[in-house]
């Protein structure tokens, strides 16, 4: 697993105990390596460091309703892909990478993405729990402030869009990181900033579809929610 990995001086390691946990994807098993106790981050001095700096917060150590949502998304929508050996898959502030490793199982390359880099050493040990190839996935500390100059036929993020400040943040991104014709999923519960996405879309000249959807989350419970279908106008 290749990593792209910016200097930060501030951190977010997690030092607690851990679990792995199988969900169920379109008939696939997943196991998903995670903290038992993410809670544990919220008392963690560099934790408010960074919050300090930059009103930062370690979502990433849990798994959000979105995550199962997109994840099944990516199976459905992606699922029949004849060339997915040869296509890469971004996903957007991954987090735990439920649905990057979903993609993986499908054949896709998938470069796992998050702020925060111990997301990604976390994503790291789930792609060996799962037998997956670790050459098949790279990652990247982004910050969607600065995205670099990469592009990607497919992306995908889930519950990325739960702050409305984030809503064109995240439209940007994918304008500049979508290759033309590429696709994109976006997976969110309802959520009122959502709501402003297709509109951001569409100011940076992306089309964008939306599809109700519903999951069942840990506990059991039916979690409605949204997908996006975006996509980016092909050159020509």
């Amino acid at each position: 697993m290749a990593t792209d990995q910016a200097d930060r001086q501030i951190g977010a390691e997690y030092h607690g105990p851990v679990t792995v946990s199988t969900f169920g994807v379109e008939g696939r098993a997943i196991r998903l390596v995670r903290p038992s106790d993410p809670d544990r981050l919220l008392d963690d001095p560099s934790v408010h460091a960074w919050n300090r700096e930059d009103d930062y917060m370690p979502y990433w150590a849990y798994l959000w309703p979105g995550a199962n949502m997109l994840a099944e998304a990516v199976a459905r929508c992606w699922g029949g892909v004849v060339d997915a050996r040869e296509s890469e898959v971004l996903e957007l502030g991954c987090g735990l990478g439920l649905a990057g490793l979903a993609a993986m199982g499908l054949g896709f390359r998938v470069c796992f993405s998050d702020y925060d880099p111990a997301a990604l050493a976390f994503v790291g040990r789930s792609v060996r729990e799962n037998g997956l190839d670790p050459d098949r996935c790279s990652t990247l500390v982004l910050d969607w402030r600065s995205p670099p100059p990469r592009r990607f036929p497919r992306i995908i993020g889930a519950d990325v869009l739960y702050e409305r400040r984030l809503v064109p943040l995240v439209a940007d991104v994918l304008a500049r990181m979508l290759a033309p014709g590429g696709e994109a999923l976006l997976a969110t519960p309802y959520r009122v900033s959502a709501e402003a996405f297709p509109a951001a879309a569409a100011e940076v000249g992306l089309s964008c579809r939306a599809e109700a959807v519903a999951t069942t989350t840990e506990t059991g419970a039916s979690q409605p929610g949204t997908i996006y279908r975006v996509f980016a106008q092909p050159l020509g």
